[in-house]
């Protein structure tokens, strides 16, 4: 027989430790959700109590529960609801009397309840002992003491619960408040009846609800058409009803707490001593400065350390292993593992990179929140976010933002009033997360050198700065209202327990991954859609009465068989007046020109053009694109298209590689076969870089004897060398993958300390660059002096660490120093660390593009605007998909696309003016983009009418 499922709700103050007591109780055994119709966060977790099946549910913490806020309503709501067999209200033994205003409201509800006084080990080093006996006799029910962050302390805990659930349950007692709220009462429970029905609720206590505010239930209220003559309420009492109730309840909670504490000898505490540095006037800024550095720089550089890790394995898994397996071993379609693999698998191993950056910075608030920090940052911020219209406590969530926006617009939650959650959400994605961080170091690397730093910072303060006159112009237009009155406890400070730490990160974590990570995969399945397939012109004719397809190079004509190239049958001459072309939708088309993404790219480059975005940078476009999913992914895209692009502007990038010496064309032509083709005796072309992929050269190797291993022949030119063959694709090595995913852990972990005084990362862009551009200038000097082969030249070029190879690398250079080239360290040193493939051409290639041209295409010296101006949109335009999937998910849809809409077009406005006004000089565009900034003011002036009016932004 199953066990009985038997209900707790805990309910208490903020900061009171009710969510100690709920992680104490239920471990990891937790369900993170919402509640209904709102966006407070909804735990309820389970634990087993004897032979009794126990659900614990964790009510939002409330001061008061006048069901006009979101946490109130809920609160109220799921009481009503009578699925709670008990409630256990946590007090704070150490400041009982404020915590009895709450207590007197759940006694109300008449619901069978436990008080548990929490901190009682903190009220007694404060000097107050405390007749727990007195508080049971006047509520009437069980009152137990607790230490919820004591292990022995919870044991008792249990063990009196375990009696109280056994036992007949306490319903509190009536509370008698007085000759003339009692009257009061009396005349307003006939009225309200109707509305006590519709809640399923008792007369009393809407009755009192009432009294206490009368916007509790304002919805009731005219479902039901009751209209309450506030005139007669207040002659009844004397003064308004709130004032009255509030006294009464107040009243009560010093008599109470009066005959309850014993002996109040007050000592200062350690909290006290530590409050008295910490909130210090001129030292608490500072401070509080400092932590959120740490606290950023912990999230950024520690969590990247594992980034590496996730994307390794969860690549290997989800994209490599699962299109194997459609592929190899089903033998799917094409566009089956396009969609699957590279498609969702794509988009999980997207979701797993940002789950070790958000992991520590849950961590890090964790820390902060159970220490007792959190509530001093935001009393210290609470200044300067007024004059935005919002309470300290909103400084936090934008703090975080650095981070990551996601955790940042979660964190909005904790802001009680509606316009300020909203305000805040429009704001946090201005705050560069680390996501942006990558694409502006190596921007800034590439253009800026020495002030690359400067820069960047740059562009951090410009987000923190467009988010204060954003929010100045939403709080005048959308948002309007002052901030509510900030009223915070501060807790005493606490060491937080480890488990309790780990419980928070990995709930909040978990409730990331699954909610948000819906919203990403499902979105970079449509990317990944977008970028594979596409349409493809292939070539067609008759050969031997059968339809072939066909491809054209250089050489001549041969078919396609298996996706491979073949030659053409002995004797067959293609007739090219019957080569037919055909238009197929083909998947297999990443990051090419054939994309349906990069069609997109360039159908709508010409909106970005005002900005810098030349016609043939159409690889931007599409970057910005790809930058949705992860704003990192810019880069990566842009790499990736440029090299089959080829370069932009040559006057403007660096200098391309020379061509290496060839031997003269031969006699009869020269078959031009694929790298991987079985036809070992014909010639091959052999690109090993990228950047002159559209200068490769064929070596002359099919008139002469192949050359033994003692007479290889001397290089001049890297692309004299025969491309090694492609492995056969087999079955993926997750194994082999995961052991290369933990390897990447101790080495980025390494480097990061080094990162604590650069925390922009701009110093090892920097190096990196240097290094790569070195190591290019380097393999110049060694390929002009024609003293290795190509085997020589790849022990050198790669730096191999196999076995054997530093030798046959002493050997290489004591080679080149009998030709007369001796190598520096510092040469040695970038030919071992500098990496061509991905730094020096992707530094190549931006600069090839983005070259500060003037109107008239001129590049001009001096500061890269156009650079800058593209690096500011990237920081405006609508945040990533993670993020919007979890504003869509706080504000709604229409909202959420209202937001990204205008993000948007303040985006590319100010990234015109910052381009046009030093540099590109269109007046039609400059004033375009200034009719584009008052139109949009207008119209969130305009819709914030209608939307207020409407009561939209309303709790």
């Amino acid at each position: 027989m199953a066990p009985k499922l038997f209900t707790i709700a805990i309910a208490g103050n903020p900061n009171c430790g009710k969510t100690a007591l709920f992680n104490a109780l239920t471990g990891a055994r937790q369900s993170v959700g919402n509640w209904p119709g709102v966006t407070v966060e909804k735990k309820e977790g389970f634990f087993e109590l004897g032979n009794q099946h126990i659900r614990v549910v964790d009510l939002p913490g409330t001061y008061a529960i006048f069901a006009n806020a979101e946490d109130e309503r809920a609160a109220v709501d799921y009481l009503l609801t009578r699925e709670a067999d008990l409630i256990v209200n946590i007090i704070d033994a150490s400041n009982i009397e404020r915590n009895l205003f709450l207590t007197s409201q759940l006694v109300d509800m008449q619901i069978p309840m436990v008080i548990a006084a929490n901190m009682i080990d903190i009220a007694e080093k404060r000097g107050l002992h405390l007749d727990l006996d007195i508080l049971a006799e006047r509520f009437g029910v069980p009152v137990i003491p607790l230490s919820a962050v004591n292990e022995r302390s919870i044991t008792n805990f249990i063990s009196e619960m375990a009696h109280v659930v056994a036992g007949k349950k306490m319903t509190p007692k009536a509370i008698d408040y007085g000759e003339k709220v009692e009257a009061a009462v009396k005349y307003l429970e006939p009225k309200v009846e109707p509305v006590a029905k519709l809640l399923d609720a008792d007369a009393r206590w809407v009755s009192l609800m009432y009294l206490g505010n009368e916007k509790s239930y304002a919805d009731k209220f005219a479902e039901a058409k009751v209209q309450i003559n506030k005139a007669e309420v207040t002659q009844i009492l004397g003064e308004e009803s709130e004032f009255a109730m509030a006294d009464s309840r107040y009243s009560l909670a010093h008599e109470i707490a009066g005959k309850t504490i014993l002996s109040n000898r007050s000592k200062r505490t350690w909290s006290d001593k530590l409050d008295s540095v910490l909130l210090n006037r001129w030292a608490s800024l500072p401070i509080f400065l400092l932590v959120m550095y740490l606290v950023f720089w912990v999230a950024v550089t520690i969590g990247s350390a594992f980034i590496d890790f996730f994307d390794v394995l969860f690549g290997a898994i989800f994209v490599d292993g699962l299109g194997y397996l459609l592929t190899d071993v089903f033998h799917a379609p094409g566009f089956v593992s396009a969609i699957l693999a590279d498609g969702i698998g794509a988009g999980i191993q997207t979701v797993s990179t940002f789950i070790p950056v958000i992991f520590f910075m849950f961590l890090c608030l964790s820390f902060l929140e159970d220490s007792g920090y959190m509530a001093r940052a935001a009393f210290v911020a609470d200044r300067f976010m007024r004059f935005l219209g919002l309470p300290g406590r909103a400084f936090v969530p934008m703090m975080v933002g650095f981070g990551c926006g996601v955790p940042g617009i979660m964190g909005s939650r904790v802001l009680e009033s509606k316009r300020e959650r909203f305000l805040t959400i429009f704001l946090v994605p201005f705050m560069s997360c680390g996501a942006r961080l990558p694409v502006y170091a190596l921007f800034a690397a590439a253009f800026f050198g020495t002030q690359a730093g400067t820069v960047v910072f740059a562009l951090y303060l410009a987000g923190v700065l467009f988010a204060i006159v954003y929010g100045l112009i939403l709080r005048r237009s959308l948002f309007v209202g002052e901030a509510s009155n900030f009223v915070m406890e501060l807790p005493p400070y606490h060491l937080p327990k480890f488990k309790s730490l780990m419980i928070h990160s990995w709930l909040r974590l978990r409730d990331y991954v699954i909610r948000a990570g819906k919203v990403i995969t499902i979105a970079v399945a449509i990317l990944g859609f977008l970028n594979s397939f596409g349409f493809v012109d292939k070539l067609y004719t008759e050969i031997n009465g059968e339809k072939t397809e066909i491809v054209k190079s250089e050489e001549g004509y041969a078919m396609v068989q298996d996706e491979k190239e073949v030659p053409l049958p002995e004797g067959v001459v293609i007739d090219e007046s019957k080569v037919q072309t055909e238009s197929e939708f083909t998947a297999g088309n990443g990051d090419s020109e054939n994309s349906l993404l990069s069609v997109i790219g360039k159908a709508i480059t010409p909106v970005f053009e005002p900005f810098g975005v030349e016609s043939n940078n159409w690889p931007a476009s599409v970057s910005l694109f790809t930058g949705l999913l992860a704003k990192e992914a810019v880069i990566g895209t842009m790499n990736s298209l440029y090299s089959m692009a080829g370069p932009g502007d040559a006057s403007a990038a660096t200098e391309t590689p020379k061509a290496p010496e060839v031997a003269a064309a031969p006699e009869k032509p020269v078959e031009v076969v694929a790298a991987d083709s079985s036809v070992a005796d014909s010639a091959k072309v052999a690109v090993a870089d990228s950047a002159v992929a559209d200068s490769a050269v064929v070596a002359d190797s099919a008139a002469a004897e192949p050359a033994t291993a003692e007479e290889k022949i001397l290089i001049a030119g890297v692309d004299e060398c025969p491309a090694e063959e492609e492995e056969e694709g087999g079955a993926p090595d997750i194994l082999g993958a995961f052991k290369e995913a933990l390897g990447t852990i101790p080495e980025n972990l390494s480097e990061v300390f080094g990162s604590l005084t650069d925390i922009l990362g701009t110093s090892g862009e920097l190096e990196a660059q240097n290094a790569a551009e070195l190591k290019k200038v380097t393999l110049d000097k060694i390929l002009d002096a024609k003293a290795i082969t190509c085997e020589e030249y790849a022990s050198i070029e790669t730096f191999s660490e196999d076995e054997g190879a530093d030798k046959a690398r002493e050997e290489v250079f004591a080679k080149l120093a009998a030709a007369g080239l001796t190598l520096s360290e510092d040469e040695i040193g970038a030919l071992e660390e500098g990496d061509l493939s991905e730094t020096a051409d992707i530094y190549a290639n931006l600069r090839s593009y983005f070259h500060n041209p003037d109107k008239n295409g001129n590049p001009v010296d001096g500061f890269n605007w156009q650079v800058f101006a593209f690096l500011i949109f990237i920081l405006l335009y609508v945040p990533c998909l993670a993020a919007m999937g979890v504003v869509v998910r706080e504000i709604g849809l229409g909202l959420g696309v209202l937001m990204a809409v205008v993000q948007t077009i303040l985006a590319w406005a100010v990234a015109v003016l910052l381009y046009q006004v030093p540099v590109g000089g269109n007046v039609f565009w400059i004033v375009s983009s200034i009719i584009v900034l008052v139109a949009t003011f207008v119209f969130l002036k305009l819709f914030g009418m209608s939307a207020n009016k409407k009561g939209r932004f309303e709790d």
